[in-house]
This record gives structure tokens, sequence and C-alpha cells, in this order.
């Protein structure tokens, strides 16, 4: 598990991890089971919606690629294969507000991180921020050439790349990072771990693995 901490305001601090496979696979029912519940998940559909969360409830209740919330002790978390986990978080005039964001690149396309940072700021979130998690790389991600050049059309140049065999690719972290830059949000860290590389973590892309690592976020009580 790697494990963010982030001071947010005075009374609260904000816990944002990045699970792998020592962790056991997120889909499990007793993933992260503590006190007798685990971190509250939404069926994510690779689309752009976000809910919010506030109070424990079972993930059925959630429909959607993002989860906010600003209830302290509260666990929400997204499942991930080799999409991009993002924690997005900033302080409003009532305290702390945290989402955690599933991007892949349907929903990128059809703005869930925008999403997510106008309903931080109808929240009153300002100078919102971001850590990004372990994702596949621009070297293992071949995509189609239509897709791509529709994502390159609304995200520029900087999104396409080159697999290692030189086929052509689209590089999610650069699609993450363009559009936080567009939607105004400091990038304070990210995790450049290639899900499809690196031992820790589950590919669907590259294994079909169908295990799944997550991102978890909550606030807590400084």
């Amino acid at each position: 598990m790697l494990t963010f901490h982030r001071r947010v305001g005075k009374d609260h601090q904000l816990l944002i991890s990045f699970s792998d496979r020592t962790d056991g696979d997120a889909r499990s029912p007793s993933f992260l089971l503590g006190a007798g519940r685990g971190p509250i998940f939404p069926h994510q559909i690779h689309g752009a919606d976000a809910a919010f969360v506030s109070e424990w409830a079972s993930e059925e209740k959630f429909e959607c690629d993002a989860l906010i919330t600003e209830e302290p002790e509260v666990s929400i978390g997204i499942r991930i294969a080799d999409c991009v986990p993002i924690a997005i978080y900033g302080l409003s005039t009532t305290g702390p507000v945290l989402a955690v964001v599933h991007a892949g690149w349907r929903g990128i396309r059809d703005g869930v991180v925008t999403n997510v940072v106008e309903r931080l700021a109808q929240a009153g979130c300002r100078e919102p921020r971001a850590i990004v998690g372990p994702h596949i790389s621009v070297e293992e991600y071949e995509f189609g050439t239509e897709d791509l050049a529709q994502l390159v059309e609304s995200l520029g140049e900087r999104v396409a790349g080159r697999t290692k065999d030189g086929s052509p690719a689209l590089d999610l972290r650069a699609a993450v990072e363009v559009t936080l830059e567009r939607d105004s949000v400091t990038v304070d860290y990210v995790v450049n771990r290639c899900s499809a590389q690196d031992p820790r973590y589950w590919s669907y892309r590259s294994s079909r693995d169908e295990e799944r690592f997550a991102l978890v976020g909550e606030i807590r009580l400084v």
C-alpha cells in the first residue's frame, strides 16, 4: 500500500492510498475490511458521472466513475486495472473535500475530470490539488488511430505517442495532465509506475488479469 498524507486545514488530514497485489484483490468483499466495513466503491461504467457520498452505503447505490465526500471517517474508493486513478482534493469554507476518480480514455474524453472539478467548486473548494496513481504507460498502450485522432483533436498532440514496438499509442498520463492543467488543478505528485510493467500491479491490457487494485481516500480528524 502506497499512502500519502496531506494536511488540509487545522483539524483534518487526508489519507490517500494506492493498493497493490499484496493488499489483495479490490473486487473481494473482504478488501480492506476493518471495523466491520470496507471502503465505498461505485459500480464503474467508464463514464463521466460523479456522486457525493455523505454516509456509509453499499456500492450498488452509485453507478459512476468518481466519488466525492466531505465527511470525515468515510472511506471512498475506485478500482483500477490500467486506467488512471486520481485523487483530487482541497479546502472549502466548511472543511476538506476529497474526490477519487477512475479516468479511462472514455472518461477522459467525456469529461470525468472536469465534471469532478466543477462539483468540487460547487461545494466551495478552491485551488484543488491532485495525486495521480499508477496506470498503464504509453509504451504499453497501443491505441486505435481513429480514437487517438479524436483525443488529439480535443487535448492536443501531447497525448499521442508510440508503443515500445512503434505502434500508435495513447499517453494516458499526458491526457490526464493536460485535463488537470486546463481545469486549474495543481498536481502534487505522480506515481511513476506502469501497471503493465510493474509486477506489483495487475493489468487487464497486458495479462487479462481479472483482479483489481484500488485508490482509496479518507478525510480524518487530527
